[in-house]
């Protein structure tokens, strides 16, 4: 049934006969799974189709008004509410800050949540009968099964209940995952992940960590903590206690270190007027959000001091992106979150030290989705929630 689904989805509108032929199902078999769509709300028929003799067949397409869902992509800098249909399509969206970390109570990022999915239910004019399920993504280590955080330093979260905190207060179906796994997902939903079996999202803000897909399927490891990427060791002389809540790689490569750099490198007037996205920034009571950006365009327009540090910075990351590689040898890296912006400027240096690293070198490019991967990831959980019910009969 959900290849039926998925059919329609993506060909329709299309016949019986035509599911018919395109899955290599048998007719009674189309015929009775289509039934069933069609009664779950996900089917409708939208008219008849032309004739090849006989009565003209009906055509079914995929109703992505039957319900909508809600997507929380949540960071350690903002809060990101969606309000989208089942295909993904944003009606409303809500962007908040991160409150404080609370030493590992949910109660002040959990109440935001509360918040901003209120707000954006009312601002879409959308009667909660209509919302279906609500999908998360969190930054930090999350099993799916249970919708529990178990490590999220970015939000102070340490074993958060949030699948059960949401619904509770809702009453709909929630799902949780990692937020770069819900991004990963995003990706090969809507964006260049579609064109690949085999890939690696990897999202570069106020952290740093990856989706793994492997042979179309997300893959999570054995404690749930796969793609971790922040935590990998690039450099032997780095010491954990130097940076608290941080990995190797995402102290020398995250939003964080590259507008640290900026500081160092950048005179006062090229920080001026330049901004990043949210989701690539950190604390602006310690780092002015607008570095990153500054220090890329510097080194897009030639000043040296910029070109030196984003070479580094370039280093770095080439370094973990080469280990990934040559590990799961994936058909295509790709980047995502507010470093996205970066362009070329980053781009371009991090190929050239791949290359110079190892053979075992895949396609490197920006998300198709820009900064909406994380949001549209989140959505898309809520999505799957609403299928498997649907599909299931619940």
């Amino acid at each position: 049934m959900n290849l039926l689904l998925e059919t329609i989805e993506s060909q329709g509108p299309i016949s019986r006969a035509g599911l018919s032929r395109v899955t290599g199902l048998s007719q009674p078999t189309v015929g009775a799974a289509i039934d069933v769509l069609v009664r779950s709300g996900l089917v409708r028929p939208v008219g008849t189709g032309e004739s090849s003799g006989g009565r003209p067949p009906i055509m079914l397409e995929f109703n992505a008004t039957h319900g909508f869902v809600v997507g929380i992509d949540l960071g350690g800098t903002n809060i990101k509410v969606g309000l989208t249909d089942l295909r993904g399509r944003v009606l409303c969206r809500i962007e908040e800050p991160t409150p404080k970390r609370q030493n590992g109570s949910p109660s002040a990022v959990t109440d935001a949540i509360f918040a901003a999915v209120q707000r954006a239910v009312d601002e879409a004019e959308v009667g909660w009968d209509r919302v279906l399920a609500i999908g998360v993504g969190a930054p930090g280590v999350t099993d799916p099964n249970t919708g529990t955080v178990s490590l999220a330093p970015a939000v102070g979260w340490e074993k958060a209940p949030v699948r059960r905190l949401l619904s509770e207060r809702f009453r709909i179906p929630v799902r949780v995952d990692n937020d770069v796994n819900a991004a990963a997902m995003a990706e090969q939903a809507f964006g260049y992940g579609r064109e690949y079996p085999n890939f690696v999202f990897v999202a570069i803000g106020t952290g740093i960590g990856a989706g793994v897909v492997i042979n179309s399927q997300l893959y999570r490891g054995a404690t749930y903590a796969a793609g971790e990427l922040g935590y990998m060791v690039i450099d032997h002389s780095w010491n954990p206690a130097d940076v608290r809540d941080f990995g190797c790689l995402e102290s020398m490569a995250a939003a964080p270190a590259i507008a640290r750099w900026a500081q160092q490198v950048l005179p006062g007037g090229m920080l001026e007027g330049a901004g990043m996205s949210s989701s690539c920034a950190t604390d602006t009571a310690t780092v002015p959000a607008s570095g990153p950006e500054a220090l890329f365009k510097a080194a897009e327009q030639g000043y040296e001091p910029a070109k030196q540090a984003v070479a580094k910075i370039a280093g770095y990351l080439a370094a973990a992106l080469t280990n990934v590689a040559v590990l799961l040898d994936p058909h295509a890296i790709i980047l995502g979150g507010g470093i996205s912006q970066a362009g070329d400027a980053l781009l371009n240096p991090v190929m050239e030290r791949m290359r110079q690293l190892s053979p075992v070198v895949p396609v490197l490019r920006f998300s198709a989705l820009g900064a909406d991967a994380g949001l549209l990831g989140a959505a898309a959980l809520g999505i799957c929630e609403v299928k498997e019910r649907s599909l299931s009969g619940e």
